[in-house]
């Protein structure tokens, strides 16, 4: 999917606390879309993972995902109802969105 289109629909997410679901590294997830943005050069989500698979420990958790890598984007009907940030984001060079 063309990236222009994810930062859309991510933004969209974040605005309307709408869960998104994608494919990232050959696994489903279905996340909590939080802080959008570059770190380090490359355009990042943080979000908190509903459900799916992951490469790494349990299935529920915050994780970080690099755009590029997520395919077959969309914006889910289930909606999340506050932030579960418990403090400011770490800083990243620049936002785009952070739910409020």
């Amino acid at each position: 999917m063309n990236e222009m289109k994810n930062e859309d629909a991510i933004c969209r997410a974040i605005l309307e606390k709408k869960l998104i679901g994608f494919y990232y590294e050959g696994h489903h997830r279905c996340v909590e879309p939080h802080v959008y943005g570059v770190d380090d050069g490359e355009t990042r989500l943080l979000g908190y993972q509903m459900k799916g698979k992951s490469n790494g420990s349990g299935n529920t958790n915050w994780r970080q995902f690099k755009t590029e890598k997520m395919v077959y984007l969309r914006v889910l009907d289930e909606s999340f109802e506050q932030s579960r940030l418990k403090s400011e984001p770490d800083k990243w060079d620049r936002y785009i969105a952070i739910v409020d």
